[in-house]
């Protein structure tokens, strides 16, 4: 039974609220008040943190009446660790239908892997941009002196296989890791101060910069690609490895794996084409497909629900001859249907199921020899989006409609390609040089601008007339 030591009643609320001391603690000069709210069951007990009376008195009293207003208005009371908002949380993510099965999924698996061990402990209450930030410390340790130190030695996941250990997981995580477990930090904490929860009085943000050094945000910040001639040997490849030849030749062939094969080059087509991100690819439909008869060229929508940023839109490839390549392919799937995957496997009764082939790209890279990059880091699916960007920004497209087209800023093409920019300048500027007509030159590109903005529906007619009106008087 807990003691309460110098008791004394707040006036004013009739007995439901008195500060007291804890003999039972260290430091037993601190102030706790106890808070009964009208209709509710069990007790508030709180720490003030303060030994002045009169500090203790003021801050119990605005904690009562925020008590109050939560039980008015069927908020928690009681929250006070973040074990025991986190899984609140997760059943937010699952009613909100924001969020697929799979992102639910690797939401809640990451944090019980790392967040878990350095956030649950603690009160929310407590936590401060120091706390937040000091997180990357912790999680920069976590696989050297820290608990994920035990986790590589034995996994257990593996117990029933070959190898018990996981000597695979690499001890200083990528940037791109940081980004991910960053945003979901984030979202555990925009979600704890909304009006519904307001476990915290402001909104606690943690930037993935800061689990790295300057020099290594340098080097992160350089996404690889792969370059024109890189990417003619892939296709090459890609050829040899549908039909089994030169490398790739196997003598135990099956249809089944043909078409995997065949799935494997049109995903990785698909991709290098539209800069499409991987998830939005995995989740492409038939109804999804479809021609661009202006720009004669493919036009494939990327539903909210799969999209990233959770906005739909359309993406087009850079040419017809993916489109044309996806006709062909649909002529020899048996899934064929508006609502059935473009790329796909099949489970064990041979429905359709999402696939992921980022372990067989990478055996294919590693088979023709371009699996490492200029980093020295493996190149993944993700490569050929930004291997897309590459090769639009070297062939002359506008940094707005390369950004527009796979979903991201001008601001973040300016800061992962600025290098292709810069050449970009360079030889124009070189080309200007040697141009008989330069004026000309830029009028008629203005034109061409102007054209392209009004077939969008980003100007009309009149204003086009207008703006070539008065190029024509200068």
């Amino acid at each position: 039974m807990t003691k309460y030591l110098d008791r004394q009643e707040v006036e004013g609320y009739e007995g439901n609220l008195f500060l007291y001391k804890r003999a039972d603690l260290k430091n037993d000069k601190v102030w706790h008040y106890r808070a009964k709210l009208v209709g509710k069951k069990d007790y508030v007990r709180r720490s003030t943190k303060e030994t002045v009376f009169e500090l203790a008195k003021r801050k119990a009293t605005e904690d009562y009446r925020e008590h109050e207003y939560k039980h008015k208005n069927n908020m928690e009371t009681n929250i006070v660790y973040v074990r025991n908002a986190i899984n609140k949380f997760f059943d937010s993510i699952k009613n909100s239908n924001n969020h697929t099965i799979q992102r639910q999924k690797y939401i809640k698996n990451t944090w019980q892997r790392y967040m878990a061990g350095y956030f649950n402990d603690r009160k929310i209450g407590d936590i401060t941009d120091d706390i937040l930030d000091g997180y990357w410390d912790w999680r920069n340790a976590f696989y050297i002196t820290g608990e994920g130190k035990e986790r590589i030695l034995a996994n257990k996941n593996r117990v029933n296989a070959k190898t018990q250990s996981s000597n695979n997981i690499k001890k200083k995580f990528a940037y791109g890791t940081a980004r991910a477990e960053a945003s979901i930090i984030n979202q555990f904490f925009a979600w704890c101060y909304r009006d519904t929860q307001s476990y915290t009085k402001k909104i606690l943000k943690i930037k993935a910069s800061g689990a790295f050094s300057k020099e290594e945000l340098n080097r992160n910040n350089r996404r690889d690609n792969f370059t024109k001639d890189e990417w003619k040997k892939i296709i090459l490849n890609l050829g040899n490895y549908v039909n089994g030849r030169g490398i790739f030749k196997n003598k135990n062939d099956n249809p089944l794996h043909a078409r995997q094969r065949k799935n494997l080059r049109l995903y990785i087509m698909f991709l290098a084409s539209t800069g499409a991100r991987v998830g939005e690819a995995k989740h492409l439909r038939w109804k999804d497909v479809d021609y661009d008869e202006e720009n004669d060229t493919g036009k494939f929508n990327i539903a909210a629900k799969t999209s990233k940023t959770r906005k739909q839109r359309f993406t087009l490839s850079h040419s017809s001859h993916i489109y044309n390549e996806l006709i062909e392919w649909k002529k020899e799937t048996e899934f064929a249907d508006d609502n059935d995957l473009v790329f796909y496997t099949k489970d064990k009764n041979g429905n359709q199921k999402i696939c992921d082939v980022s372990v067989s790209f990478k055996t294919f890279l590693s088979k023709i020899g371009l699996l490492k990059g200029t980093d020295n880091k493996n190149r993944t699916l993700y490569s050929l989006r930004h291997s897309y960007a590459t090769m639009r920004l070297e062939d002359g497209a506008e940094v707005y409609n390369v950004a527009k087209n796979i979903a991201t800023s001008v601001k973040m093409i300016e800061q992962h390609y600025g290098h292709v920019q810069i050449s970009n300048i360079g030889k124009n500027l070189n080309k200007r040089k040697n141009t008989a007509n330069t004026e000309q030159a830029k009028d008629i590109e203005m034109a061409s601008t102007l054209i392209g903005q009004m077939k969008r529906g980003e100007l009309d007619v009149e204003s086009v007339a207008k703006v070539l009106e008065n190029i024509a008087k200068q």
